[in-house]
């Protein structure tokens, strides 16, 4: 059981959408959803690499981005 919920896990991680920084920025590699060229919601833009939303370079990605978890002190 553990076995599978740590797969499912590293499956979701590693096939869904992915966080990068880029150009001093992060955002959403997103092979499902892409935003408009012009979005003005303040989040993590969700980009791919070509098509007629957002788009990014691939070879200027840098390093997957990793949210900080924050653990609660009781």
């Amino acid at each position: 059981m553990i076995i599978t919920a740590f797969m499912i896990g590293y499956i979701n991680d590693n096939t869904g959408p992915q966080k990068y920084h880029y150009q001093g920025t992060i955002v959403e590699v997103d092979k499902k959803y892409q935003c408009p060229k012009h979005c003005a919601i303040d989040h993590y833009h969700s980009v791919f690499y070509d098509g007629y939303g957002m788009t990014i370079d691939k070879n200027q990605l840098g390093k997957k981005y990793k949210e900080k978890k924050n653990k609660k002190k009781k």
